[in-house]
Parts: C-alpha cells; sequence; structure tokens
C-alpha cells in the first residue's frame, strides 16, 4: 500500500519552506511573528482542514479549474522569484528561459509519485543540512542587541498575523491525496505548525544578522548566506542557490501531479507516470505564463493570490456546508 501511495508529507513541507526561501523581503519582526504564531498556525489548519472535508463533497469542472489556477499562480510565482534572486546575483548573465529550463527539467524525471516522494526527502535533508550550515557561517556575525525592543504597535501585529496567514495551495494539496481521511488531519497541521517554525526562525536569524536594517534588505537571506564563510570557504551562497533551485523543481512537480488529478489525467495505478505530452503541454503552459508576468509587480500578484486563495476556500467551505446540511435533512426526514 505505501509502495501504490507513497508519502508526499516531505514535498509538501519542502514547497512550504520554498515560500520563505523565496521571499524578497521580510514580512514581519521576530517578537511579533513570534505572539501571532499560534493564532496564524490555527487559522491556516482550520482553512486546510475545513476544505480537506468539503472537497469531495462539492468538487466539479468550475472547482477543479479554479485549484488549477491556483496551482498554476503559485508555480509561476516561484519560478519568476527564482529568476529574481538569479538576477540580482547574476546581473545579464542568466535569462528567464534559462532559469525555466533548470527548474522544470528535473520533473521529466519527478513525473513518477515514487520519485516525488523520494527525492523531496533527499531534498528536504539537504535543505536542512544547508540552513545549518548557513547559521554556522554567519554565527560570528549575529548579534543579540540587534533584536528590536520597541513597542509592538497595530501595525506590527496585523503585519506579522496576516503573514503567517497566507494559505499557500500546500495547506490545501492533501484534500487531493488518496486515503486523505487517514492523514488529512495531521498532515494539515505538521504542515502549518512545522511551516511557522521555519519562518520565524529564518527571520530570527536575519533579524539577528542585519538588525533595525532588515525590512529594507532586498533577498535577506541570500545576503546573509553571501557572508558566510567556513574557514577558508567563502561565499556560501552556491550552496543555498543550488539547493533551492532543487526545492523548487521538487514544488514544480508535486504542483503537476496535483494538476494531472485535478484533471483526470489518465493513471493506470497512483504510481504511475505522467504523460508526456502531458508533462511537455505543463511545461510550455508555465514557460508561457512566466514570460507574461516577468514585469508585473510580484509582491501585488502574491497578495491577490492568497486572496484568490482564501475565497477559493471559502466558496468551497460555504458549498460544502450547504451540501451535507441538505444531505443530513434528507436522511433525517427518510
Amino acid at each position: 500500500m505505501k509502495r501504490d501511495n507513497p508519502s508526499l508529507y516531505a514535498a509538501l513541507q519542502l514547497g512550504l519552506f520554498v515560500n520563505v526561501l523565496l521571499r524578497v523581503q521580510t514580512l514581519f519582526w521576530t517578537r511579533a511573528g513570534i505572539l501571532t504564531a499560534l493564532p496564524g498556525i490555527l487559522i491556516t489548519a482550520a482553512a486546510g482542514l475545513v476544505f480537506a472535508r468539503a472537497w469531495p463533497l462539492v468538487q466539479c469542472r468550475i472547482l477543479r479549474s479554479a485549484f488549477i489556477a491556483l496551482l498554476l499562480a503559485g508555480s509561476v510565482l516561484d519560478i519568476l522569484s527564482l529568476w529574481q534572486l538569479y538576477s540580482a546575483v547574476y546581473p545579464d548573465v542568466v535569462n528567464l528561459l534559462g532559469i525555466c529550463l533548470t527548474a522544470l527539467i528535473p520533473v521529466a524525471y519527478l513525473r513518477r509519485v515514487s520519485a516525488i516522494a523520494q527525492t523531496a526527502n533527499v531534498v528536504l535533508g539537504l535543505l536542512l543540512v544547508a540552513c545549518a550550515a548557513l547559521v554556522l557561517s554567519v554565527a560570528g556575525r549575529l548579534r543579540v542587541v540587534n533584536l528590536q525592543t520597541t513597542v509592538i504597535d497595530a501595525a506590527a501585529w496585523k503585519d506579522a498575523l496576516f503573514a503567517q496567514c497566507t494559505l499557500y495551495p500546500e495547506l490545501l494539496l492533501p484534500a487531493l491525496w488518496p486515503d486523505h481521511e487517514k492523514r488529512g488531519t495531521h498532515t494539515v497541521l505538521r504542515l502549518a505548525a512545522f511551516g511557522t517554525a521555519f519562518n520565524l526562525g529564518v527571520h530570527l536569524l536575519l533579524e539577528l544578522f542585519f538588525g533595525a536594517a532588515m525590512p529594507d534588505a532586498q533577498n535577506p537571506l541570500h545576503q546573509a548566506a553571501r557572508c558566510g564563510a567556513f574557514s577558508i570557504f567563502d561565499r556560501m551562497e552556491w550552496l543555498q542557490l543550488i539547493v533551492w533551485t532543487m526545492a523548487v523543481s521538487v514544488k514544480l512537480a508535486l504542483h503537476l501531479y496535483a494538476v494531472t488529478r485535478l484533471t483526470g489525467a489518465p493513471r493506470t495505478n497512483e504510481n504511475s507516470l505522467t504523460a508526456m505530452p502531458f508533462f511537455a503541454g505543463y511545461t510550455v503552459l508555465l514557460m508561457f505564463l512566466s514570460a507574461t508576468a516577468r514585469n508585473w509587480d510580484f509582491t501585488l500578484v502574491s497578495e491577490v493570490r492568497n486572496a484568490a486563495a482564501w475565497s477559493f476556500v471559502a466558496l468551497v467551505a460555504g458549498m460544502g456546508g450547504i451540501r451535507w446540511l441538505t444531505s443530513y435533512t434528507a436522511r433525517k426526514h427518510a
């Protein structure tokens, strides 16, 4: 059974971590983030759990198409964020086409569910090792006095809570997996908790490193990585870039798998390959959308995507509640 339905938890968790790693700027001060962490976890986990319960009751072609649109928007944002990062590091050297091919070509191998699961476990382990290496490499530059002690005002609370309540597709995807009723609850809770903990850890590291200048830093985590060194090994950001690129490829493969389930693409079993023509169409579509959106305001697009995700969950939850109430009333009067 495990061979037929490999666990995709590591891929889901890796997808959440990617959202933090590729962020252009920090979103909140650490102290405000810690105070709003629990509400953020509860709100996002509740959204994922409610969605998992309601989705099987109401899924239809229109809602599946809306879900696919959310996944494509998230994939395009990841590709463009990675391209923006490479452009800042290697200006006039790396173009968008090169980034698209670098991130999407490995997905050809990851068209099998077992390949996604196995690769995600390896990449997640590498990512944690790379993060530990980053912390150790910049340890000499971290200053406790850089932690901000100013009074937390309403704006700081609002920014932190909104950042913690960002609804990423990875929190909704467990509703699509087989036997999600058996693994959905603890999966979504762990995703929300570990995703928030990772987010807070990154913000704490950056605040210790940048101090009051943290909100003004562009690509702050990469900037910190550039300053890291182990003995004669300077500029450790190359290690981070390699792992982050691998993580983006795994996330794109995870989204491809979700899209194949939503479109009803033919599969002989749960671990069969995604058809090559379907993969080719997915690749061409992402490249086209990335080229179209390359000059857009990524911050604004991210906010619109988040609002669309919450609206989608609210719609599914409302329709699911009505469907359940109707069926319950019918059974009661039968």
